[in-house]
């Protein structure tokens, strides 16, 4: 039930004093003490308005739970002086506890507080939360003749707060519901009402979008959702963006905090999420389909991620998603690397609205079921005209499907001439492609690339990520997806182009880790073998003789001084090293 109907029920089951013992449970963190408070406000009955509240975590014996109880009493009497007023005539007058409470209870010994339990609980409700925290030393016989002997010998009612997903034993549960609960209740808090008692929490400008994402991605977790709305808030402040910006960074900051913060239920992790879309995610989908069986538990897993993404209208990440993700992990934000990415899109309005539109069609195609060709392919007629103010990847992907749609190839086409016109004008020196996630690319616009500067990109990010490693002694995702897509030609470029200085820190740092494969090929995947390759190459070129002379003595001496030598030379048919191939500058 949600929270609403949940709270209608509980009040129902108050109302009717033959229900003892009451059990509220649900995941954690989806608003049962949010509940309860409602509750006891709501109802018409002054003993539940007047509720006595004890968590059992951390207690390691039924005597700590009635001393917390006993203690409660005073804020309950304060509030609620009627239903106290039978205890008040019951105590001994002479011990004048009642007159000041708080004075009272530090001047009693523990076993006099503790003879004081039965008049004091009596004909009360008792609240008793974090039953699946209590220490171990409590055992659940004692909670169980605890609420037996209070309810039978002195009329009290208990509501008992469990979160049914944390239970260590799951026998203390089916225990609780076979001896004492009386009636159950089960709160499944929805999307939308955990999001309005987190938004109450933790005020935002940017409410509305971060609302829609949350409820897309089934955030229940009220916690988790105030460090979503937290982190929204940290990175885009005070910002006022429009509608169309706000699609665009919104939801990727929800997800990658969902991520983060483990809110989503067998969800993605950020690789894959930063990787949706790449060169390499579609040929793991193309070939699932020829395989042409039945699809894996895990295939089917990332299925129903992509779908989640596309819900989110997040088709592909770009440096946004790497700044989120670097921000998650560290926990240090850095705004002047965000301003520029937010002011190149308020700037560059035009392209956020064509991409937009771009993004509808996509999510037209992929899922309204009721557009014939002929209607999508006129809502694609328009896309040309826009074409280039997309990104080239976004482009890439519109030909791929428009051209499975019959007659839709030569406007595919045409969405590709027409980004290749638009950078051809640019007339740019340089390609500053971040595209570190190796996202599809049209061959037309690929062959463009290369024409400018086909590998400035990879030696940067190769670089860059090392450096990182080097310098922070740690990495993130990022790092290791530039390192695991590192090639040997990348390593080379590097070596060859770096600065002396970081050239000394890099290569002593890449030897190491090359030492050490086993810890560091896990996260890096073959990036260490490639590094050594690039090594074999330079230290086998005779025109490249003093940096080849530098290799060979950083290698010397240890495990790896044999890695140096070609394949061909420790089969005895090596080739002179002047006379192999230079690889190029």
């Amino acid at each position: 039930m949600s929270l609403k109907e949940t709270k209608a029920h509980l009040l129902e089951l108050l109302s009717d004093a033959e229900n003892k013992v009451i059990a509220l449970s649900g995941k954690w963190g989806t608003g049962k003490t949010h509940l309860w408070g409602e509750v006891m406000q709501e109802s018409k009955d002054e003993t539940v308005n007047g509720a006595l509240y004890v968590s059992l975590f951390g207690l390691s014996g039924i005597d700590q739970v009635k001393r917390k109880l006993i203690e409660s009493v005073a804020p309950g009497a304060e509030a609620h002086p009627k239903i106290w007023e039978a205890a008040k005539q019951a105590v001994n007058s002479g011990l004048k506890v009642l007159e000041g409470f708080h004075k009272g209870f530090a001047a009693l010994s523990d076993l006099n507080l503790l003879l004081l339990a039965p008049v004091m609980l009596r004909e009360k409700v008792i609240v008793i939360d974090d039953i699946e925290r209590k220490h171990e030393k409590l055992g659940i016989d004692e909670i169980l003749g605890f609420i037996d002997e209070y309810t039978h010998r002195h009329k009290a009612r208990f509501v008992l707060v469990l979160n049914s997903d944390q239970l260590a034993k799951r026998e203390v549960w089916d225990t609780l519901r076979e001896k004492v609960i009386d009636q159950e209740l089960k709160l499944l808090t929805t999307p939308e009402e955990a999001f309005s008692i987190a938004a109450g929490l933790f005020p935002s400008h940017h409410a509305e979008s971060i609302k829609r994402a949350v409820v897309i991605c089934g955030l229940t977790n009220i916690r988790i959702i105030g460090k979503v709305i937290k982190a929204t808030s940290r990175i885009l402040g005070n910002r006022e963006l429009d509608d169309a910006l706000l699609i665009r960074v919104v939801p990727s900051i929800v997800l990658f905090a969902a991520i983060h913060y483990k809110g989503l239920e067998d969800g993605p992790d950020f690789q894959f999420a930063l990787r949706v879309g790449s060169t390499g995610d579609l040929a793991g989908l193309v070939k699932n389909k020829e395989k042409n069986k039945e699809p894996t538990e895990d295939e089917k897993r990332r299925t129903k991620w992509r779908l989640l993404m596309n819900e989110l209208g997040i088709h592909g990440c770009d440096e946004f998603e790497a700044l989120v993700v670097e921000f998650l992990e560290s926990g240090l934000f850095d705004a002047s690397r965000l301003t520029p990415i937010i002011d190149r899109y308020v700037a560059e309005k035009q392209n956020v609205e064509a991409r937009e539109k771009a993004n509808q069609f996509m999510y037209k195609l992929c899922w309204d079921h009721r557009l014939s060709n002929a209607q999508l392919l006129e809502m694609a007629s328009e896309l040309p005209a826009i074409s280039g103010l997309l990104d080239p990847y976004i482009c890439s992907e519109l030909e791929i499907e428009l051209a499975a749609i019959p007659g839709g190839a030569s406007i595919g086409q045409a969405v590709v001439d027409g980004w290749v016109a638009s950078f051809k004008a640019h007339k740019y020196e340089q390609v500053n492609d971040d595209n570190p996630f190796n996202r599809p690319l049209h061959k037309s616009i690929a062959a463009e690339f290369a024409a400018v500067n086909a590998q400035a990109q990879a030696r940067t990010t190769v670089l860059e990520a090392c450096m990182h490693v080097i310098e922070k002694s740690g990495w993130g995702t990022m790092q290791e997806i530039a390192m695991k897509g590192a090639t040997a030609a990348d390593f080379e470029s590097a070596i060859r182009n770096m600065e002396i200085d970081k050239l000394r820190r890099f290569m002593r740092r890449m030897i190491e880790m090359r030492l050490q494969k086993q810890t560091y090929d896990a996260h890096f995947g073959t990036a260490t073998e490639r590094f050594v390759e690039a090594c074999r190459t330079i230290a086998n070129d005779a025109v490249s003789t003093r940096l080849a002379e530098l290799i060979k003595r950083l290698f010397a001496g240890t495990a790896l001084a044999s890695d140096l030598t070609l394949p061909q030379a420790q089969a005895g048919s090596a080739i002179a090293p002047s006379t192999a191939p230079h690889p190029g500058p």
